[in-house]
């Protein structure tokens, strides 16, 4: 939206300014006030509706990948959970950092989405047979990196899916069912499992940190709202809903049905 007023001590941010924010509630709103470190300039190339999915989302895989992956271009990535917001966002980041993505979803419609947004190849989600297909398209024994927002199943399979030397970002579980990691293989292909909290560096922590990590978080969304402006990467793919479709907005995203981001149109 647009900055109506700012407090005396701000001078990062102007009334007028288009802004994205993240805020720590009341987002169902046509008007907000939140914290002036949570808030990103929008470039005038970008329309608000994208901009309003980028700084939590694409923030969130954008610092997973950089700060505690360290992806680097020509390693392989496999990206569960690939037709959702995070997962179609690493598939978009993921590729724009140079990393060839194999992405997984549970149906073919959400397969064909994960392709079309820029997956090198898009497979089953079906725990039993990943391993042996990831397999196949990796000479080097698997992938370099693994995104994971569902959890369960898929990331004891995501185990047999690494490469030696292989890094797992565990980022959430919605598949329901928190997973535990046997050390043993671990050891044995030198695995690393890195736990990523984005909303530690955004202020929803037990401890706010939002200060301390500002200028941090402020860079990359930075350029990841100027990759999308140039047309450096694709426009988040949004699922609109009107403001009085709420409860069908977020029906739509606790049962995994969205494809992309649920985006609330403001009247």
């Amino acid at each position: 939206g647009e900055i109506i007023e700012v407090a005396p001590d701000v001078t990062r941010l102007r009334p007028g300014q288009r802004v994205a924010a993240a805020l720590d509630w009341g987002g169902f709103a046509q008007e907000v006030v939140t914290t002036a470190d949570t808030v990103y300039p929008v470039p005038d190339a970008l329309d608000l509706a994208s901009a309003a999915a980028l700084p939590v989302t694409y923030g969130t895989v954008w610092a997973a990948l950089a700060w505690r992956a360290v992806l680097q271009p020509g390693e392989t990535m496999l990206v569960h959970g690939a037709s959702g917001s995070l997962g179609t966002a690493a598939v978009q980041v993921g590729r724009l950092m140079g990393a060839r993505v194999i992405a997984t979803a549970s149906t073919e419609a959400k397969r064909e989405a994960a392709l079309h947004n820029g997956a090198a190849h898009a497979l089953s989600s079906d725990p039993q047979s990943l391993a042996a297909e990831v397999k196949a398209l990796c000479p080097a024994g698997g992938v370099d990196v693994v995104f994971d927002p569902v959890g369960g199943d898929l990331f004891d399979a995501s185990l047999r899916c690494a490469a030696p030397g292989g890094r797992l970002l565990s980022i959430g579980y919605a598949g329901g069912r928190i997973p535990e990691v046997p050390a043993n293989l671990l050891l044995v292909k030198n695995l690393s499992v890195i736990g990523f909290n984005y909303g530690y560096y955004i202020g929803w922590g037990l401890t706010d940190e939002r200060s301390r990590f500002a200028p941090q978080v402020q860079d990359v969304v930075g350029k990841i709202m100027h990759a999308v402006a140039n047309r450096e990467m694709p426009k988040p793919v949004l699922q609109h809903f009107g403001l009085h479709q709420w409860l069908e907005a977020v029906d739509t995203t606790m049962s995994r049905r969205a494809i992309g981001k649920v985006m609330l149109d403001m009247p």
